[in-house]
């Protein structure tokens, strides 16, 4: 999946071998971010015509982003199992999934925590995020570029609206809203998932096409189908509105302030009844709600957004040791991320 290769390439330039992917389409898409990289393409081919195959089965090491536990079965190199994801849920379901791997790198002290409670046991390694080793300094420069890239006012604060998709998102509930009373002084950035933002469904290009004609009507509004890494938004955005998913947590490796939309399709309720069913304790859970306590609340009906974004905007020192504290619970230690000490593990445990 190509999205898991920011948190694999790291360990490609640190350590070399090839990149084996399923089709064509994701071998294009990696070379045209990541040039000059080792790739063949056609994992799910004919095992006896593809190149791909026969680099697994000499493979001494086989380290992915996604479980491939068939795929994986006939090859008798170690497997390591590295997240593309911050894997808020991780509980025994999501480790039966991945407990063929021999080595599990959870990418800080929340799935650590998770990983050993479902019985990983010595499987687990703390590798940190590996995305943030390549996210980009936040600064004047490259926010400057960034904005004049997406043709937005150099001027005004930044807004980036991140949902998850459906079921559980809220971009058929807000989107619209956000785009019609986000007032004119900020800059808005729409970046659906790519669930949705990407999709051929005629119910989602359906629903683009009016999102496009609202966008047109609103000056310094870039709607982004994946044109743009999120890192790259996180380091030159003010401020990022989302469903409290991924996007969310990333986000704080910058301490970006925060406002969380919580709807009937996704709220805290809907998180706790997820991981009870999981099997997690109440400190766990507990633990993992505290993401909505580094930012203001609200909800897709919401009225007099103006007032809300610019308390938020004042707010924000308020929320920043509870942001700080959560990033810490879930991706460690920030020195972690600005030293290659998972490479240097990897290293060891290879050898």
């Amino acid at each position: 999946m190509f999205q898991a290769v920011p948190s694999l390439f790291p360990i490609y330039e640190k350590l070399g071998g090839t990149f084996v992917v399923p089709r064509n389409s994701t071998v294009r898409a990696i070379r045209s971010v990541y040039k000059d990289v080792s790739i063949v393409g056609g994992i799910n081919l004919t095992p006896f015509v593809n190149p791909s195959y026969k680099i697994l089965e000499k493979a001494d090491l086989i380290i992915t982003g996604a479980p491939y536990k068939n795929v994986l079965r006939p090859f008798h190199g170690k497997k390591y199992m590295v997240f593309h994801g911050t894997y808020a849920y991780m509980g025994l379901t999501e480790y039966k999934r991945i407990s063929h791997f021999d080595l599990i790198c959870a990418i800080g002290p929340r799935m650590m925590d998770a990983l050993k409670a479902a019985g990983a046991g010595d499987k687990v390694i703390v590798s940190g995020y590996l995305p943030f080793i390549n996210f980009p300094s936040r600064d004047k420069v490259n926010k400057e570029n960034f904005l004049n890239l997406l043709r937005l006012d150099k001027s005004k604060k930044t807004i980036a609206y991140l949902p998850w998709g459906d079921p559980y998102g809220s971009w058929n509930l807000f989107a619209r809203k956000l785009i019609e009373e986000t007032p004119s002084s900020f800059n808005l950035i729409l970046r659906p998932h790519p669930s949705q933002g990407l999709s051929m469904r005629f119910s989602d290009l359906l629903e683009f096409m009016h999102i496009k004609k609202l966008v047109s009507r609103r000056e310094n509004t870039f709607l982004d189908l994946s044109t743009q890494s999120l890192s790259s938004i996180y380091a030159n955005v003010d401020m990022i509105i989302s469903d409290g998913t991924s996007p969310a947590e990333e986000s704080l490796f910058y301490d970006i302030p925060q406002i969380i939309i919580e709807s009937k399709r996704f709220s805290r309720k809907n998180v706790e009844e997820r991981l009870i069913n999981e099997g997690l304790t109440n400190k766990h859970i507990n633990n993992i709600l505290r993401l909505y306590s580094c930012g203001d609340i609200i909800t897709p009906e919401v009225n007099n957004f103006q007032k809300i974004l610019n308390e938020a905007f004042m707010k924000s020192d308020k929320y920043k040791s509870n942001r700080n504290n959560y990033f810490e619970y879930v991706f460690g230690d920030r020195s972690l991320h600005s030293q290659n000490s998972f490479i240097t593990s990897l290293k060891n445990f290879i050898n």
